[in-house]
């Protein structure tokens, strides 16, 4: 099994197995969740051949096209007459930190909601890092936004997370990503540096961070502290 540790829209799981009969087997391959027991994928083989390696992916998708829960797999291999095997195990998870370095949090400055210069408030979170520091998308998607803000954000990259109706921000960025509107990236995968750009010149290296459901901000510090802990 590859990745051990898989995340949602990111690289699929790869299985890959033998089998030792005297024919060929008619199998199937059940996607088990430890949590409950049961299976929320089945990938059938219609004739395993003895001997031959078998391979397969996952999604990180159910059977009904929805994004499996988070958690311990287990992945069995039953054949016709009902008999089952395990042959391995992986965590999902649905989403990476975003940043793949050494970070520490802004602290209250950099709080969701904390009232901002002209009346506005901060509609993101901040995470110190060295500047350069690799910053990879926290959830793949689709890129929707890269834009330069020299008042506020700077470097800007706006992704829209695959299965979800939720927006992902990355601002400050050290330099111009390499991506434009309409480009699909992966969960985990690059995306740019962590820099100083925009309004963090006068702050110092950071990534500020925006999580925007249906257009509108929340306190996305939850939620990067989960990811963070299994990142």
């Amino acid at each position: 099994m590859t990745p051990q540790q898989a995340y949602v829209a990111g690289r699929p799981v790869v299985i890959a197995f033998s089998v030792a009969a005297p024919g060929p087997l008619a199998l199937a391959v059940d996607l088990v969740r430890e949590k409950t027991g049961t299976p929320v994928r089945r990938l059938p083989i219609a004739a395993a051949q003895p001997g031959a390696e078998q391979r397969l992916s996952w999604d990180g998708l159910t059977g009904g096209g929805d994004v499996a829960p988070g958690g311990r797999y287990r992945v069995r291999v039953r054949a016709a007459d009902g008999s089952a095997r395990n042959v391995g195990a992986f965590d999902l998870r649905s989403h990476a930190y975003p940043i793949r370095g050494r970070h520490a949090d802004r602290g209250a400055a950099g709080a969701f909601g904390v009232a901002r210069s002209g009346g506005r408030v901060h509609e993101g979170f901040d995470v110190f890092a060295a500047c350069g520091t690799p910053v990879v998308a926290a959830r793949g998607g689709t890129v929707r936004r890269v834009v330069y803000d020299p008042v506020l954000y700077g470097n800007l990259v706006v992704i829209r997370g695959a299965h979800t109706h939720r927006d992902y921000w990355y601002a400050h960025l050290l330099r111009a990503p390499r991506l434009r509107a309409g480009d699909h990236v992966r969960t985990g995968v690059r995306i740019g540096s962590v820099g100083a750009t925009g309004n963090a010149r006068t702050i110092g290296c950071q990534l500020h961070f925006e999580l925007r459901p249906r257009g509108v901000p929340v306190d996305p510090a939850p939620e990067l502290h989960a990811w963070d802990a299994w990142s």
